[in-house]
């Protein structure tokens, strides 16, 4: 008889897509526990961003050849 095997998805932001955490589980209830571990460990990074960005410079021009 097959086993169902469990991973666990998340889904960050709608501009993002699903991501797969690593591992398999047996059950519901341990595929929960492990994403909540992995969720708590998870590291947060906040920077500032300048309001006026100046436009980049190009360091080379490529040229279309036909």
């Amino acid at each position: 008889m097959v086993k169902n095997l469990y991973t666990v998805w998340i889904k960050i932001d709608e501009t993002l897509p699903w991501i797969e955490l690593k591992g398999e589980y047996q059950t519901r209830r341990e595929a929960k526990k492990a994403a909540n571990e992995s969720l708590s460990m998870v590291k947060i990074k906040t920077v500032e961003i300048p309001e006026k960005r100046s436009p980049m410079k190009a360091l080379e021009f490529v040229k279309a050849t036909r």
